[in-house]
């Protein structure tokens, strides 16, 4: 993974215990991933992410020597064909709007942008801001709740199925049980991963409440919120005058 993913767009460094931590999550088959050789030497990866009748293409990767040569078209074109054998009835994945060659070998190869995916940066806040009132609460009742109050579909790694395989150093909390979020805290950074506040409770501030308690705890955290299509979710952030970051991402999918 790490040598497939050198001088990429952002650092892609892992350790055995954060590879497993980032995508068990994402329900990664072992099985559908696989990792390419041309004889001896290792030319890249491709990782595979199945749920249902979907599968989505979490990782695809060139070690730097072996890019420019054509490989990357026959290790997509063969997760295409056994997504197909398997009967998938959609293959998915994210590239970076600014990687304009990887996404021309997408489009060659059947896949069409749905959705701009977007990262926000918060901006710093007072220190006055408290934090007072967020309690704890299992990630796994956050994504039950989300998968019956969240308005369309959202990307892969915010969905509900990738919240309920979440597990510690992810941290849930909740404001009087009105306003629920998820956050994961990195090394570098902490990734605001959702915000849900039931229908019942809407239009009444619990949002923008619960946003100013997590601002506050993670006020010198580099708090981040990634993947966020274009929406109400979207609105909200930019009216808390959280910075729409410049490296956006295409949501693209190709049906099988």
């Amino acid at each position: 993974m790490n040598r497939s993913f050198e001088e990429y767009f952002v650092s892609m460094a892992f350790t055995p215990a954060s590879f497993e931590q980032r995508f068990r999550s994402e329900n990664l088959d072992a099985e559908a991933s696989k990792l390419w050789f041309r004889g001896e030497v290792l030319v890249g990866l491709v990782l595979v992410a199945r749920r249902g009748w979907n599968s989505r293409v979490a990782g695809m990767g060139l070690v730097v020597a072996e890019r420019g040569k054509g490989y990357g078209k026959v290790m997509l074109q063969a997760a295409i064909d056994e997504a197909t054998v398997r009967s998938d009835r959609n293959l998915l994945l994210e590239v970076f709007t600014a990687n304009e060659p990887a996404r021309r070998l997408y489009e060659r190869l059947g896949f069409r942008n749905t959705r701009l995916l977007t990262n926000f940066q918060c901006p710093p806040k007072a220190a006055e801001v408290s934090d007072s009132g967020l309690l704890e609460t299992d990630p796994r009742e956050v994504a039950r709740l989300l998968s019956q109050q969240a308005d369309g579909e959202l990307p892969w790694m915010l969905a509900p199925e990738t919240l309920a395989a979440f597990a510690p150093p992810i941290r849930a909390f909740q404001l009087e049980n009105k306003a629920f979020a998820v956050v994961r805290e990195d090394p570098a950074r902490t990734l605001f991963l959702c915000l849900l506040v039931p229908r019942q409770h809407r239009r009444q501030g619990w949002g923008s409440r619960l946003m100013e308690a997590i601002e506050a705890a993670y006020s010198t955290k580099n708090l981040l919120c990634y993947l966020v299509p274009e929406g109400t979710g979207y609105e909200f952030l930019k009216a808390r005058q959280w910075a729409p970051q410049e490296l956006t991402l295409w949501e693209m999918v190709r049906p099988l």
